[in-house]
């Protein structure tokens, strides 16, 4: 075989293999929900509940997505300060956003703008136009094996 024909056999199959796995990462949710993408999944509104039980999400770093809820376990306990729970979709332009538990951020997998555990906006969106803003970060309490997150 000659030195192009490898090159462009192989490239196919480079091709193949990125196109699938970007199509299967970016279909995927953690609930029965369509997938993510901007103004078609607005926020949940002012006084929505959002309850998933504490087994979903057992260990530091672990998190799980829930009516466009993002919850995510920083400490080991099991009270409210070991949780944060925000919006699950980047105020930019919709992309999902993911706990990078190794840096302690939440990043947008579309445009990797980077939020502090707070919320606050460490870095803007990459290789995009545009802004974004701090994330809501909702309040949680924890009972009968469950944390709730109470948007305001």
């Amino acid at each position: 075989m000659k030195r192009v024909q490898f090159i462009k056999s192989v490239g196919k199959g480079v091709v193949f293999v990125c196109a699938g796995s970007c199509m299967m990462s970016a279909c995927s949710t953690s609930d029965d929900e369509a997938p993510i993408n901007g103004n078609n999944n607005p926020p949940p509104t002012s006084g929505t509940r959002v309850s998933v039980n504490l087994s979903s999400i057992p260990n530091v770093g672990d998190q799980t997505t829930k009516s466009r809820i993002l919850f995510i376990r920083v400490g080991a306990g099991n009270s409210s300060s070991d949780f944060i729970a925000t919006e699950a979709i980047c105020p930019h332009q919709g992309g999902n956003l993911a706990w990078i538990n190794n840096e302690e951020i939440i990043e947008c997998q579309l445009h990797f703008a980077q939020y502090e555990p707070d919320g606050d906006v460490i870095r803007g969106p990459q290789n995009s136009s545009g802004n974004t803003r701090d994330l809501q970060i909702y309040s949680t309490t924890i009972a009968n094996g469950e944390i709730t997150a109470t948007v305001a």
